[in-house]
């Protein structure tokens, strides 16, 4: 659901106004294998050729899912903002770039979940102090809870096809509440700001391109998903990883 823009609370819990179904299937077929994850009428494909050609298709059947910066309907002159996604071939362009994301990022998420390195070199860097733009920024510490927190927010799934903001940030790691202030609000942006400075010194998260927008980096990737996995995985496991 996540990697097809759908929003989901730290527990996975589906959102209880989503009314579609939500489907994986694997099948085996004479030409390969084909998995499928359908998110109402919208889905991602990977499948392969004679075992030789890997190759990945979104589908999007339903654009009400998606947004495309655009004016209203009928007013071509009008102010643009971020509104549905239209049928036809009005916002194909939008259509395709939002399948390509989806795409691309699927598949670097399964390199992530392959990769040989192991959890020493991917955050041996992180945990010491970097630079950005000649200032020194403090090094990440995986197991601190503020650290873990942000990381975990930032790898979140529905932030992979239009990357995540401030506000994104913001509403995940601070509890909303009715009483808090403009000032105080202001803070948590400017905390958030500097949470962001931080990943980006340590090559986690880029910046899209005249937006306020950011994705994971491919080292941040392949970096989060080794943090997240080790500290999900059973001593057991581990044991038998190190003997």
């Amino acid at each position: 659901m996540r990697f097809l823009g759908r929003k989901i609370s730290p527990r996975g819990d589906i959102p209880p106004a989503f009314a579609g179904e939500v489907i994986s299937h694997l099948k085996k077929r004479p030409e390969g294998i084909r998995i499928k994850h359908w998110v109402g009428s919208n889905h991602i494909k990977l499948y392969d050729k004679q075992g030789s050609n890997l190759r990945v298709e979104t589908t999007i059947n339903n654009p009400r899912d998606f947004k495309v910066f655009r004016p209203k309907e009928g007013d071509p002159q009008g102010g643009l903002a971020w509104r549905q996604l239209r049928k036809g071939v009005a916002d194909l362009h939008r259509r395709a770039q939002v399948s390509h994301a989806a795409n691309k990022r699927y598949l670097e998420a399964l390199t992530c979940a392959h990769d040989t390195a192991s959890l020493g070199t991917l955050t041996e860097k992180l945990c010491r102090p970097a630079n950005w733009k000649g200032k020194g920024v403090r090094a990440l510490n995986p197991y601190a809870l503020e650290d873990l927190a942000l990381l975990r927010a930032v790898a979140r799934g529905e932030f992979n096809i239009n990357g995540f903001r401030n506000r994104d940030l913001r509403h995940l790691l601070y509890s909303p509440g009715p009483l808090h202030t403009d000032r105080q609000k202001r803070y948590q942006s400017g905390a958030v700001t500097r949470k962001i400075r931080l990943l980006r010194a340590h090559g986690l998260i880029k910046k899209v391109p005249k937006t306020h927008r950011y994705l994971l980096t491919t080292r941040g990737y392949q970096a989060l998903t080794a943090i997240i996995a080790a500290l999900n995985a059973c001593s057991d496991s581990l044991i038998k990883l190190a003997a």
